[in-house]
């Protein structure tokens, strides 16, 4: 798998998803009442199995959460992805 932790990127990627749509998945995650904090939890994960991309977030106690599916976006990443052994 691999991830990318590009914070300008993923505000350049978060302003094309929108606050509408946002607001949906955090609603649909359960996270509408525990948003994220920071911008440097956000990462978006490319599963090489699935062909997924998707937008999650980590928490500083180190809980991760699944966003939304991002694969279609034009603001996903490009550049500054690593390589991650799949746990």
């Amino acid at each position: 798998m691999f991830r990318n932790r590009d914070i300008e990127a993923i505000k350049v990627l978060l302003k094309e998803i929108g606050k509408d749509r946002y607001e949906g998945a955090l609603k649909d995650a359960g996270l509408l009442e525990q948003r994220p904090i920071s911008m440097s939890g956000f990462y978006v994960e490319y599963r090489t199995d699935t062909q997924d991309i998707n937008l999650y977030y980590r928490y500083p106690s180190n809980t991760e959460f699944f966003i939304m599916p991002v694969l279609g976006f034009w603001g996903v990443p490009h550049k500054n992805w690593e390589m991650h052994r799949k746990e």
